[in-house]
């Protein structure tokens, strides 16, 4: 197995590029739903992604693991994406109604389904690859580009 010595920083700047695609999206919808709820828990998501390239850059930079910044992504996340989903709940119904419409409608609905496979791609890499193997976070940084990405052409086309 790769060791975390090997990270370099075109692979931390890749792992930038879905933290880019997921905040602009989720600035887009924040600013539709109106929800400051729903617009605390993506600034938390995008920090902790942010945390992780951090992580990474500072391995390939200097060689220091920071740990926390490695593990806190699988511990903040989820408390961002609880913030967005009571955001989405708070929201002005009919706004959240018609983007809800809008989003199973083609073409964003393809890009979500694309996406969905995207994300489970990278549920399977995580239970396959540690987080130090260097081949598996390209793996799993691709997806997520892709993923996002799609999250992101989705979210343009409500």
């Amino acid at each position: 197995m790769e060791t975390k010595r090997e990270f370099t920083i075109s692979l931390a700047l890749v792992d930038l590029l879905p933290v880019l695609f997921f905040g602009a999206a989720m600035a887009v919808l924040g600013l539709r739903l109106g929800s400051f709820l729903f617009t605390a828990g993506a600034v938390i998501c995008v920090l902790a992604g942010l945390g992780k390239v951090i992580w990474k850059i500072m391995i390939a930079a200097w060689g220091k693991d920071i740990r926390l910044l490695g593990a806190q992504l699988r511990f903040v996340m989820p408390v961002g994406f609880l913030l967005m989903i009571a955001g989405a709940f708070s929201a002005d119904r009919r706004t959240a109604a018609e983007l809800l419409h809008k989003a199973v409608r083609m073409p964003s609905v393809m890009f979500f389904v694309l996406a969905a496979c995207g994300i489970a791609g990278m549920i399977l890499c995580a239970k396959k690859f540690d987080r130090y193997d260097v081949r598996g976070n390209w793996i799993e940084q691709v997806l997520n580009s892709a993923a996002q990405g799609c999250v992101l052409a989705g979210i343009l086309l409500l």
